[in-house]
């Protein structure tokens, strides 16, 4: 069956980063001492030197040759545990999907920092090809395999670029300036390079926004995607922070984004979630994709309505977010069920705005999805 299927896939929540904009709820994992920290909002752990011990042989007797870091151990303390899908499990859901026409990008948490997911990836690519193949990910993850290796297996590289390299207000030291270098590179060896920014309070002023894409061009940078910041994941919590930029301010980003991209080589492209704000942009059909080709599968399996679906402990906001589980179910399956049938004969209810912001402002459960709440449209 050839349907056209874009999936984002939060394949692993373990990641050496914190950021307070996390859409889920990535596991930081760090050393203190000689103990292995595992920390988020929705899990704390740490384990001794005796135990990294033990985990350590059980890697390396499933890959010889293979020197584990302490991601690899993270994750397979966290799959022991029951917190994460096994790799026979992640296979079996890219077998599910064997005989449909998709995109995956693989994201996180930060997904190249494990060896098992780089197992998945590379799988995924002799499956489905390398250019429906794109990796979310940061410099920190890249330098394990090297650009001309993951070169290979993807047609896309993408990372989060939403502050100047010299800026540290929002990510932390060294997240924007390494991810920059990584995708420099990755533009150098001819792969398409896609800056992902969230527009917050702080990058819509327009002397970030001229940084920001000035750095970007210079790099050759193929596109940015311009998104909505979604109160969502660890995210929801800056709700009551002042993050969120006003409809007058995200407009004027918009244009001046795409201002300058006339006048450069970095093309600027808008998400689903933004395409009716400014008028050279706004589309006839419905632009929200969501479930009509697009849909999540969380770091355990679960496929979401939308990649956007996470609580603030990285599980699904609640099960009106939950279409199925790949890991025991088939795609057919989930598809062939009353409830995806549901909601897909209500696509179109609330043309325009973003069903993920509909439903957190709604109050009736999954018919918030299309009620006509996105604060960004209420005219509409």
């Amino acid at each position: 069956m050839q349907v056209d299927l874009d999936l984002i896939w939060n394949i692993s929540l373990v990641c050496p980063w914190d950021c307070e904009f996390c859409c889920t709820d990535a596991v930081q994992v760090s050393k203190r001492g000689n103990n292995i920290i595992m920390s988020s909002n929705g899990y704390e752990g740490s384990f001794l030197p005796d135990e990294q011990l033990r985990l350590r042989s059980v890697f390396i007797k499933k890959y010889p040759g293979i020197k584990p870091n302490k991601f690899d151990l993270s994750l397979l303390k966290r799959i022991e545990l029951g917190l994460e899908p096994t790799l026979d499990s992640k296979m079996k859901i890219l077998e599910r999907f064997k005989g449909y026409k998709i995109k995956i990008d693989f994201a996180g948490g930060e997904p190249l920092v494990c060896y098992e997911n780089y197992l998945v990836i590379k799988e995924a690519a002799r499956i489905f090809g390398a250019p429906r193949i794109s990796v979310t990910s940061t410099g920190v993850g890249v330098q394990r395999y090297g650009v001309s290796d993951l070169a290979n297996l993807i047609g896309i590289y993408e990372f989060t670029y939403d502050e100047p390299k010299s800026v540290c207000d929002n990510r932390p030291l060294g997240y924007n300036s390494s991810n920059i270098k990584v995708a420099r590179n990755f533009s150098k060896a001819g792969v398409k390079t896609k800056a992902q920014i969230p527009l917050h309070a702080a990058n819509v002023k327009i002397d970030r926004i001229e940084k920001i894409y000035k750095e970007l061009n210079e790099i050759g940078a193929t596109e940015i995607l311009l998104m909505r910041l979604f109160p969502v994941g660890r995210g929801a919590s800056l709700s009551n922070k002042g993050s969120f930029p006003s409809k007058e301010e995200l407009v004027v980003a918009i244009n001046k984004f795409l201002e300058l991209s006339d006048e450069g080589v970095t093309d600027v492209r808008l998400q689903c979630a933004l395409k009716h704000l400014v008028e050279r942009n706004i589309p006839i059909e419905n632009p929200c994709d969501m479930m009509r080709k697009s849909f999540g599968i969380n770091y355990q399996g679960k496929l979401l309505v939308s990649a956007w679906g996470n609580g603030e402990n990285g599980t699904p906001i609640n099960n009106d977010f939950v279409l199925g589980d790949l890991c025991s179910e088939s795609f057919e399956s989930i598809r062939a069920t009353e409830k995806f049938d549901r909601y897909y004969s209500k696509l179109d209810d609330n043309h325009g705005h973003c069903k993920v912001i509909s439903y957190l402002n709604a109050s009736d459960g999954e018919n918030g999805f299309f009620e006509n709440k996105d604060p960004l449209y209420l005219s509409y």
